[in-house]
């Protein structure tokens, strides 16, 4: 069981494990509880590391994320045995079939509408609501109609203004890149930790994409990200990395019960699999529960 804390290193330094401990050292020496460690994100390239830490880490399931030069998110690290059952999991999972992808799929995607719909609702844009409510309630079976993307054009023209596109280089989509890479990188670990490849998506089929079945599966969760950016302040937005942090400790209702947002995608995905496997007929609805959110 993973630890609840998330810790960011964005300066020089050498890190290694001693006694238990993630032990940074600099001109002056810090000392973290492995256990406590959630997530450890790599954010300067100056960073040096032993191999006994990241054994430790990996072994206490602590989600180990290294960013770029530009100290952005350019890797997750994945251990190779984490559950009991990897190599039948594995079995099940190349087996799916073609008809039960599309259906889990179809109801990823009326989930991710219904929660962007809500959260236009929140931001008093009741139209909008109501077109993509409209949306998720007409989502087939593999989406054959495309709701996704009609969605996303009012959703994102919404909240950012009627120019905006999600390939354009601004901040919204610097903080939106930033924080779904994290929401990826923790869905990559936990489904690693349930014994299935996240290479093969259900959707997803890129053949670069090293993520297709994390990419598939987030969908949903995306919001958080989305939430957050909105909440940012004009003046705070060159914060944005720190601001975006804040979706690790996000509060998330799932199957009636508040959790955080490990947990949360656990039982998300505990779900999700048991669909795969026909023993339920649907996936657990999310509700995404508001903080206020601000950086020291």
């Amino acid at each position: 069981m993973a630890g609840f804390r998330t810790i960011v290193i964005n300066k020089r330094c050498k890190l290694e494990s001693l006694l238990g401990s993630l032990v940074i050292r600099t001109e002056v020496e810090e000392r973290i509880h492995i256990k406590e460690i959630e997530t450890l994100i790599i954010e300067s390239t100056a960073v040096a590391l032993t191999s006994a830490l990241v054994a430790d880490l990996t072994e206490a399931g602590a989600n180990i994320i290294f960013c770029d030069r530009k100290h952005l998110p350019a890797s997750v690290f994945v251990p190779v045995h984490a559950h009991y059952a990897t190599a039948r999991n594995i079995k099940t999972q190349i087996a799916w079939c073609d008809g039960l992808k599309a259906e889990c799929w179809g109801q990823i995607i009326k989930e991710k509408i219904r929660q962007q719909a809500l959260h236009l609702l929140d931001l008093a844009k009741p139209e909008e609501y109501a077109l993509l409510a409209d949306y998720s309630s007409k989502v087939t079976d593999g989406d054959l109609d495309n709701y996704e993307a009609r969605a996303a054009a009012v959703y994102f023209r919404t909240l950012h203004g009627s120019s905006f596109n999600r390939s354009n280089a601004c901040f919204e989509n610097n903080a939106l890149n930033y924080g779904y890479t994290l929401i990826m990188a923790a869905f990559a670990r936990e489904i690693s930790a349930c014994g299935y490849l996240i290479e093969l998506g259900i959707w997803h089929r890129n053949a670069e994409n090293a993520f297709n079945l994390a990419s598939d599966l987030m969908e949903p969760f995306r919001v958080i990200a989305d939430r957050l950016v909105v909440m940012i302040p004009n003046d705070e937005r060159e914060k944005y990395k720190r601001y975006m942090l804040k979706l690790m400790y996000s509060r998330v209702k799932i199957n009636d019960e508040n959790q955080s947002f490990i947990p949360a995608i656990r039982i998300y995905l505990h779900r999700i699999f048991r669909f795969m496997k026909n023993e339920v007929t649907d996936i657990f609805p999310i509700e995404i529960l508001e903080e206020e959110v601000s950086v020291n």
